[in-house]
């Protein structure tokens, strides 16, 4: 691997890794938060999520476990994108559809680096 592939991990999952502490410092807020989404169960499935994020994260950066370091931040930004940052349920115009659609299109981007990672770890170039 070379040193841009390798910067390029640490970045990536010191980002994801980033993005799941934070939301465990802030829980009972993103669990509300979630349940105002219509999450159910949110007070177990979201400190699970957050947890997925964190560990793949960390097993990113440190190029631990691969294939599943790649495969729980696939699963936690399919499952989580589209359930809580739905912008097409807002009006045009409004703020939140904006907030909505820019938190949408991150997670949509870093959902094509976690994939492009699994295919790597499995050896599709």
């Amino acid at each position: 691997m070379n040193v841009f592939s390798r910067l390029g991990r640490v970045v990536f999952g010191g980002l994801l890794a980033f993005m799941g502490i934070n939301h465990f410092q802030d829980m009972e807020g993103t669990i509300a938060y979630a349940e105002s989404e219509g999450v159910p169960m949110a007070d177990k499935l979201v400190p699970f999520a957050c947890g997925m994020l964190a560990v793949g994260g960390v097993c990113v950066a440190l190029g631990l476990f691969p294939v599943l370091a790649a495969g729980a931040v696939i699963a936690f930004l399919a499952g989580v994108t589209p359930q809580m940052h739905d912008f097409w349920n807002y009006e045009e115009g409004e703020g939140q559809r904006q907030g909505e659609r820019i938190n949408f299109l991150k997670n949509a981007a870093l959902l094509g680096a976690a994939l492009t990672l699994l295919g790597n770890a499995l050896g599709d170039d």
